[in-house]
């Protein structure tokens, strides 16, 4: 995993003065360095790792993020753990960051202030040593992203190139972002619902409601148990044809009181039923929305 870090800052600045196509180093960037990353993370349905070294064109500022798919899917928005290089490869920093592009869609000439007002909101929400993490920080750039990026700045570390990070301390103080990152997906309600303030019943029934929303998950889980309702056994195919094509939900079974910080892990096969509409609004009614056993047995019986 050093070479993630070393052989970029060796090698970025003399393969961009090279041809874009083709060319070995973006090809790690965007495949090779996000996989050493992807194996210090056990939960790879929850967290994906993409990298780029830009597109079509050399970026200054070459990145790696990590994406917690309950908050975001895409580095252009949400919020989310990155290795961010310095334009001239004088160090790296890694920053839990926003992704800027959609803020700028959205914001325009604001941006940047908005950025930053969301940044120092999402602190005040975590629980972070600030004699360890930065609040501010330098890409030594002045294209728009990166000064997007250093307005969307939430906490960071800085790895000098003179003494870049050994193996353990990367894969500790990735681990420890990870965690404050989990911690901020339970505390932010900026993306969804309407639960007010945060007690810790409330972000549990937060989080039930993001992994149950999240189609990219939601995809994930058809795909391995199809379409056919667990519970009734309808597939709706067989009732209205080609319309009914790949229509179905898949429901959350893990009771939300078990959804503790630090310890949710997504297990496609055994944490979600695949359920009609019907059967999946009746399980939300029952006492136990985990007891999928009940339901059946309610339409057995009927």
């Amino acid at each position: 995993m050093e070479n993630i870090l070393s052989e970029a800052i060796e090698n970025y600045l003399t393969e961009k003065s090279k041809s874009f196509r083709g060319n070995k180093l973006a090809a790690k960037f965007r495949k090779d360095f996000p996989s050493e990353i992807e194996k210090i993370i056990v939960d790879k349905n929850r967290f994906k790792v993409v990298g780029s070294p830009g597109k079509g064109n050399w970026t200054e500022c070459p990145w790696i993020a990590i994406l917690d798919v309950l908050i975001t899917d895409s580095p252009q928005k949400g919020y989310y753990p990155v290795l961010i290089y310095k334009s001239d490869m004088s160090g790296i920093y890694l920053s839990l960051n926003q992704g800027v592009t959609d803020v700028i869609e959205n914001y325009k000439k604001e941006a940047i202030s908005v950025l930053k007002l969301r940044a120092q909101d999402f602190r005040a929400k975590i629980d972070f040593d600030s004699k360890s993490y930065l609040i501010d920080i330098d890409l030594s750039s002045t294209t728009r992203n990166a000064k997007h990026y250093q307005a969307g700045n939430i906490i960071a570390k800085y790895y000098p190139k003179e003494n870049l990070p050994s193996l353990e301390q990367l894969r500790i103080d990735l681990i420890e972002i990870l965690e404050l990152y989990e911690n901020l997906t339970y505390t932010d309600n900026s993306f969804s619902d309407d639960l007010g303030a945060i007690g810790f019943e409330k972000k549990q029934i937060r989080l039930h409601r993001r992994i149950e929303r999240n189609t990219s998950l939601s995809k994930k889980v058809k795909k391995l148990k199809g379409y056919r309702c667990e519970a009734c056994q309808i597939k709706f195919t067989e009732i209205y044809g080609d319309i009914g094509k790949d229509f179905i939900e898949a429901h959350h079974l893990n009771p939300i009181s078990k959804l503790g910080i630090g310890n949710f892990k997504v297990d496609l096969k055994n944490d979600f039923a695949i359920l009609c509409s019907n059967c999946h609004s009746m399980i939300h009614k029952l006492n136990d929305p985990s007891d999928l056993n009940k339901l059946k047995q309610i339409i057995k019986n009927t």
